[in-house]
């Protein structure tokens, strides 16, 4: 019976963060759609402990990939970025390097998506995707988060 009820939970829990993505264009990155899941580190936090942040919702991905498969990574989130109500992005060449999305809200909730490539000393790029929900504005994530 416990079984049954946490599976039900998690359930419950995975159905509310696909649905606070939806419509996202780098939604299958999260989904282990575009990577293998098993290639990503992979972050979820949601609850009060994230009100010291303003925020209600944090979820994350972190993966090493080539630059064919960075450049479709960028793509999507480019997409996003296209859509949203402010984006600020930056490139290095002609890949996606740096961006802070303020995506349209959902009611009152305010949504970002923020990434970041890097590159590795493999001739890959690390890429960290992190989409956020809450109250926080982007000044508020200004002085969460410095650009690195």
């Amino acid at each position: 019976m416990k079984k049954i009820i946490i599976f039900l939970m998690f359930l419950l829990l995975s159905t509310g963060a696909a649905f606070a993505q939806k419509g996202l264009n780098s939604l299958p990155v999260f989904q282990g759609k575009v990577i293998p899941e098993r290639q990503m580190v992979m972050t979820e936090v949601r609850g009060d402990g994230m009100a010291t942040y303003k925020l209600s919702y944090y979820r994350s991905v972190r993966f090493q990939v080539d630059t064919l498969t960075a450049r479709k990574v960028a793509a999507l989130v480019e997409a996003d970025a296209l859509t949203a109500d402010s984006a600020e992005t930056e490139k290095t060449g002609e890949l996606l390097t740096y961006g802070l999305v303020q995506l349209k809200p959902l009611g009152i909730t305010r949504r970002y998506l923020c990434y970041q490539a890097r590159p590795t000393t493999f001739h890959g790029w690390m890429i960290t995707i992190i989409y956020l929900e809450g109250s926080a504005t982007l000044q508020d994530l200004r002085s969460m988060f410095e650009k690195q």
